[in-house]
């Protein structure tokens, strides 16, 4: 009988059975997909506010370039994460002044059309992926400095816009 409570006892405490072992390798995968969806969901509606800012911006010049004369600071919301809202042209070899370091991180993170065909840019372009460069139809940057950025505060951007009655295009201003 001794023999027999010694052999018991070099078995160990514990046993786990396959079925246990697996099931604890299924609760722990199904743990990571369930993150992985949210960190992915919470992306997705990240993107989608950017979206919003650049139709609402849009629908903004849009109202502003039907009118004879119009004068307005205007303030959207933005995703966090988003430190200035530039304007201009970053395919040219100009002088950015104070936004020289925003200047090179866009030239740096976009494509040679990019350069050429958008001017609006978010900064830093890493938090707005695919959305950081965009053409806004119908604005006049050349009132402003070749590249200007607008900073982005508790979300909100403010930019002034205006139109003078023999105008054909919506000013920025500073």
């Amino acid at each position: 009988m001794l023999g027999l409570l010694m052999n018991y006892m070099k078995k160990g405490s514990v046993e786990i059975s396959f079925g246990m072992i697996f099931s604890v390798i299924i609760i722990i995968t199904l743990i990571g997909v369930a993150v992985y969806g949210i960190t992915v969901f919470l992306q997705v509606g990240k993107t989608a506010e950017v979206g919003l800012f650049y139709r609402e911006f849009q629908k903004t010049v849009d109202e502003i370039w039907s009118s004879a004369t119009t004068k307005r600071v205007v303030n959207f919301s933005i995703p966090s994460g988003i430190e200035f809202v530039c304007f201009g042209s970053i395919e040219n070899n100009i002088d950015a002044g104070r936004y020289t370091s925003q200047l090179r991180a866009l030239r740096t993170a976009s494509s040679g059309f990019q350069q050429q065909s958008t001017n609006v840019f978010l900064y830093p372009p890493e938090k707005a992926k695919d959305f950081a460069f965009q053409k806004i139809e119908k604005i006049d940057t050349s009132s402003l400095d070749t590249f200007e950025c607008f900073e982005v505060r508790n979300r909100k951007v403010s930019i002034r816009l205006s139109k003078g009655e023999f105008e054909s295009l919506v000013k920025i201003m500073r």
